[in-house]
């Protein structure tokens, strides 16, 4: 994969050096999510204990950052990055996956921080990833649409929305996934080497990701999960963002139907 096109700069605010050994790390992206980062922490890192986190804060006004960076005090396998001058959903994740590589790991666990997405299938995805017995993938995403799957709370304006879009990538897009938004997946690092970096910076990061993932060949599986709407902070989605990630889709389109 490319080198991000948003490298880390001189100003952003790290947790300490140097970083104990990992092999699995589970990333989440934040902005403004005071109320969910500490007990979001606190359940990744007890899910299983051979797992790392790493937070990466858009320098979020309410302090995210901060209390992530002091739970580090206390747990070693905590790290973050409090990113000065830059933002986005996607390019935070995708910055999130290049830390990871180079610091040494060989699988990243990606999810929101709002806990809409439960920690305690973390231990799923990664079982799907390597199967006892069976034929180790190189994506697992936690997925909304196959059978077992569901979401909580969302009103219909957003369920239809989502569905939309999971039709889009998988008959427009020509991925072979029900669950192409899904923003909870498991990734194997080393296949990232073999992609061009998604254009998209938005919320059309994960339909991006996806279908370069697949392009590549990776061995994409998905696993049942419920996700449950936030119940603390607000959704950081707005039109221009909507906007934005439509025109990403269809830029998708035309290069998987036209080649340009």
């Amino acid at each position: 994969m490319a080198s991000p096109s948003e490298p880390s700069s001189a100003s952003d605010t790290r947790s300490a050096e140097p970083w104990t050994a990992g092999r699995i790390i589970v990333n989440a992206s934040t902005y403004n999510e005071r109320d969910n980062i500490a007990t979001l922490i606190d359940r990744v890192l007890a899910a299983r204990p051979d797992l790392h986190m790493l937070v990466i804060d858009d320098d979020s006004p309410d302090g995210t950052g901060q209390i992530a960076l002091e739970k580090t005090a206390t747990e070693p396998r905590l790290h973050v990055l409090v990113r000065h001058g830059r933002r986005g959903l996607g390019s935070a994740i995708l910055e999130g996956l290049h830390e990871a590589r180079r610091r040494g790991f060989e699988i990243a666990v990606y999810m929101d921080a709002d806990m809409s997405h439960d920690p305690d299938d973390i231990p799923r995805l990664l079982i799907a990833m390597e199967p006892p017995g069976g034929t180790p993938a190189d994506l697992a995403i936690g997925s909304r649409r196959v059978p077992g799957g569901k979401t909580l709370g969302w009103p219909l304006s957003r369920e239809v929305t989502s569905r939309l879009v999971c039709w889009f990538t998988r008959w427009v897009l020509g991925v072979p996934v029900r669950d192409g938004s899904g923003g909870f997946r498991a990734v194997r690092l080393s296949l990232l080497d073999r992609i061009a970096a998604p254009e998209s910076r938005g919320y059309a990061f994960q339909e991006d990701l996806l279908w370069r993932l697949h392009r590549a060949g990776a061995r994409i599986v998905e696993v049942p999960i419920t996700f449950t709407d936030r119940t603390h902070g607000s959704s950081k989605a707005d039109f221009a963002e909507t906007r934005r990630s439509i025109g990403d889709l269809l830029r998708l389109a035309r290069r998987t139907w036209l080649g340009c």
